[in-house]
């Protein structure tokens, strides 16, 4: 079976979404993080794709998709994730997310539970979480807005991207991180980054009735190991994976780690594994 990526599309009802499709088999949904967009899981798209209905959507606002328009909340990005699942009429899938992809993971799941398999959230807070308050706000906004107010995309790509990926990092990561940084739409990032502002806690982690995987790894200062065990710990049927000598973007940084991390929790969510709850695994 081919693992090249062998569609791209747009849901047909505005606003535009762009998601491609690689493979055939159980689907697995990738969300994409604040200053990513659909190519971040290209990777994954070849390697799952020769198992798998691989999936990756740009969220209105990134990429190919249409631009945000107002008014706009953070739960617009769970329906985009809801329209391409209906665009491919699929009733339930995988759902991967990484950094603000793993909220909207957490929040397709608040809204839709019967949609969704089996959960993979990597690099992100929980949804039980409040609202950034007070120095870590600032400090949020300030490293993302000031950078993209004085030189655009591309110094907000120079400026952001050392703090998201590990020392190991390779020079061809480096490259990608810094691209996709680099495609964003200054006018739909302000909005987003006033929207993931305004996120109040929308899920109860204990209420999650599906096997989940938590990846983390030891080089991450975005979402720190320490958060991704706390957020592991909180979910009933949740086991964690730590990946060593990665930073935020670490699908990108340790592809082959992330990849059998998530391929052997698939194996077993799709064979409705018992809980697991409190296993460890990490991956070098």
């Amino acid at each position: 079976m081919s693992t090249a990526i062998h569609d791209f599309r747009h849901t047909g009802q505005p606003p535009a979404i762009a998601f491609d499709v690689a493979g055939e088999g159980e689907p697995i949904l990738f969300l994409h993080g604040i200053g990513g967009n659909r190519q971040n899981w290209a990777g994954q798209l070849a390697h799952f794709g020769a198992r798998f209905r691989a999936i990756s959507l740009d969220f209105r606002g990134y990429g190919d998709s249409a631009a945000i328009e107002e008014p706009f909340e953070f739960a617009d990005f769970v329906e985009d994730a809801l329209r391409v699942l209906d665009a491919l009429e699929i009733g339930r899938a995988h759902v991967v997310g990484l950094s603000m992809g793993g909220l909207v993971a957490q929040a397709l799941y608040a809204r839709a539970p019967q949609r969704v398999a089996s959960l993979c959230l990597t690099a992100c807070r929980s949804g039980a979480e409040p609202v950034l308050q007070g120095a870590r706000r600032e400090g949020f906004i300030s490293a993302r807005l000031g950078p993209l107010n004085s030189g655009g995309p591309q110094a907000l790509a120079q400026s952001l991207a050392p703090t998201l990926i590990g020392r190991q990092a390779t020079a061809e990561a480096r490259e990608q991180v810094m691209a996709s940084l680099g495609k964003l739409r200054p006018d739909s990032y302000l909005k987003i980054m006033e929207a993931r502002m305004r996120i109040a806690p929308f899920l109860d982690p204990a209420t999650v009735a599906v096997p989940v995987l938590v990846i983390g790894s030891d080089e991450d200062t975005v979402a720190p190991l320490a958060q991704m065990r706390d957020l592991a710990a909180s979910i009933p049927q949740a086991q964690l994976a730590v990946i060593g000598g990665a930073g935020h973007l670490v699908n990108i940084e340790k592809p082959q780690e992330f990849n059998h991390a998530l391929l052997a929790f698939l194996g077993g969510a799709a064979a409705e594994a018992r809980p697991r709850t409190g296993v460890e695994a990490r991956i070098a």
